[in-house]
């Protein structure tokens, strides 16, 4: 009776392997495809420039530099848990804090 019991295991894991060898082939065809159509480019948003940036909400921080991101620690904020945050420089020096989430745009000034 084990004998049974270690063939239906041994099937199972084997099912499973190859339904992850499986995954992992066609995300990678379908990566590939994508690429063909549109490659992928190596550029990031640029901290030493000026910005335009456009919110879900339709307010724009026209020629703002984005200084970097907050780190997510938990306890961090003394309004609460706010998670990962936007640093921006203002016109008038001041620093605001902008969830990435409601950011629709970035346009280089």
């Amino acid at each position: 009776m084990s004998e049974v019991w270690a063939i239906i295991i041994g099937g199972c894991l084997l099912l499973i392997v190859y339904g992850i060898v499986s995954a992992n082939r066609s995300a990678k065809r379908q990566r590939e495809a994508r690429e063909k159509m549109l490659p992928y480019l190596e550029e990031t948003i640029a901290t030493d420039r000026r910005h335009h940036l456009f919110m879900s909400d339709g307010r724009r921080f026209m020629d703002v530099r984005i200084l970097g991101t907050t780190d997510p620690k938990l306890g961090q904020s003394p309004l609460g848990d706010w998670g990962l945050m936007l640093v921006i420089l203002l016109d008038s020096g001041k620093k605001a804090f902008i969830r990435p989430s409601s950011v629709r745009c970035i346009e280089e000034a």
